[in-house]
């Protein structure tokens, strides 16, 4: 009656408001008496219409275990590529974003002339100490031994000849033949033919008995230092090109062509993106359901409907203290490099055999309270069954209730208002829409 009335309202000019109320006046009239009368009574003896509904069954499935978190994809490694000898930047080409190779990808060329000087002359120090160090270990030869005593025969014939001249002249000076100057000059040239005599008789010893081990110990040694000398350079001059540490790509660079570094300088931020990590908090409850080695699904928000398969490959056994969490690592394949780091997964890890559930679709379950019932479709009637839900699973909601049973039909559409025992009609065809009228429109 009063949903008629509204429909009157509805379309009434709004400049004959009193004609408006004297119709209400006079169509509430008649339904009013009805009330008293016949026709009331007939409709609650047939009862309240049926409400169109629409159903679907329960069904039966076998759920695994499951874990699931969300995580952040890591790339495997981040690493900072630092200058390994000072000088000026003469080539940097890569840039933020390039593909880098392991070991052929040139990050960075320094000037190499200096250090090409400096070994040119470590090679001559090289071959100098080289020389001295074997002609020790070889020894004198014959020839040179002969020609020491050849040396110190010759001292002894001109000591002899000095020695004869000295002590003439004493005589001569004892005579009063010679002055004392000359007498000096004698004695002088004595002294030093005996000196030298000394030192040829020396060197005849040394060569006959050939270099003490000291000596070629001292000249290896020095072959060593000078090579060590050599190695350094060749050492820097090949790190003047520093290249790729690892296959990834550029994050940041540091440097440009005239920049100068010295050792130990960023130069550029590599990352490996082969394999990518998805890490992410595991609570307490079902950390301890993980171990390694477990198969795990992985979605990426930004690849919609692609599922990448990964293994877990580390649980960190030290809590976040305040969210009572355990970070969680799971290893996943990214060969083609489709992800990237930084990107936001959710990960679904399989942890034990498979179980029984029951199943509805969501839009059966309808909250009433603190409750969650579903209802059920039972000789045109509605009955009511409260459950307790679980996991969704594509479109379907586990339950957990001993009222319900695989194949039961279930309302999905219309038990908005239903009630216990509500008369209902099946109805699983799509709702017709109902066209507006041309005036309702506006």
């Amino acid at each position: 009656m009063l949903e008629s009335l509204n429909m009157r309202l509805r379309f009434c000019d709004r400049k004959s408001a009193r004609v408006v109320i004297w119709s209400a006046a006079t169509l509430c009239l008649p339904w009013a008496l009805a009330g008293t009368g016949p026709g009331l009574q007939r409709a609650h003896a047939q009862g309240a219409p049926a409400v169109a509904v629409q159903v679907a069954p329960v069904v039966s499935q076998t759920l695994q275990e499951e874990v699931s978190f969300i995580a952040t994809l890591e790339p495997d490694i981040t690493t900072t590529v630092g200058a390994v000898v000072s000088g000026r930047v003469i080539r940097a080409g890569v840039r933020e974003g390039d593909r880098v190779s392991k070991g052929k990808t040139l990050l960075m060329q320094l000037d190499r002339t200096s250090r090409e000087i400096a070994l040119r002359e470590a090679e001559a120090s090289v071959a100098k100490a080289r020389q001295k160090w074997d002609r020790l270990r070889r020894g004198y030869r014959l020839e040179e031994v002969a020609q020491r005593r050849a040396e110190a025969k010759e001292q002894q014939a001109l000591l002899s000849r000095a020695e004869q001249d000295f002590h003439r002249a004493e005589q001569l000076y004892r005579d009063d033949l010679i002055s004392l100057a000359e007498l000096q000059r004698f004695q002088a040239d004595y002294l030093a033919a005996r000196e030298k005599h000394d030192r040829t008789l020396a060197a005849q010893r040394l060569a006959e008995a050939g270099p003490r081990e000291e000596e070629i110990g001292e000249a290896e040694a020095e072959f060593h230092e000078a090579r060590a000398r050599y190695d350094l350079i060749v050492y820097e001059l090949d790190r003047t090109a520093l290249y790729a540490p690892l296959t990834g790509y550029v994050v940041r660079k540091h440097v440009e062509v005239g920049t100068w570094v010295k050792q130990g300088d960023p130069v550029a931020e590599l990352v490996n993106l082969d394999p990518v990590y998805a890490s992410g908090p595991v609570g307490e409850r079902n950390v301890t359901r993980l171990k390694v080695g477990l198969f795990a699904a992985v979605s990426v928000d930004a690849l919609p409907g692609e599922s990448f398969r990964g293994t877990v490959t580390h649980i960190v056994p030290s809590a976040d203290p305040q969210s009572r969490t355990f970070p969680v690592k799971v290893r996943i394949a990214n060969g083609e490099g489709r992800l990237k780091s930084g990107m936001l997964a959710r990960v679904t890890v399989n942890v034990g055999a498979g179980r029984a559930a029951l199943l509805v679709p969501k839009d059966a379950v309808v909250r009433r309270g603190v409750d969650e019932v579903v209802f059920v479709a039972e000789s045109g009637k509605a009955r009511r069954v409260k459950v307790q839900t679980g996991r969704a699973v594509q479109g379907l909601m586990e339950v957990f209730d001993g009222a319900l049973a695989p194949g039961q039909e279930v309302v999905t559409v219309g038990n908005e208002s239903l009630t216990e025992g509500a008369r209902i009609q099946k109805n699983n065809s799509p709702m017709p829409s109902v066209p507006q009228r041309q005036n309702e429109a506006h």
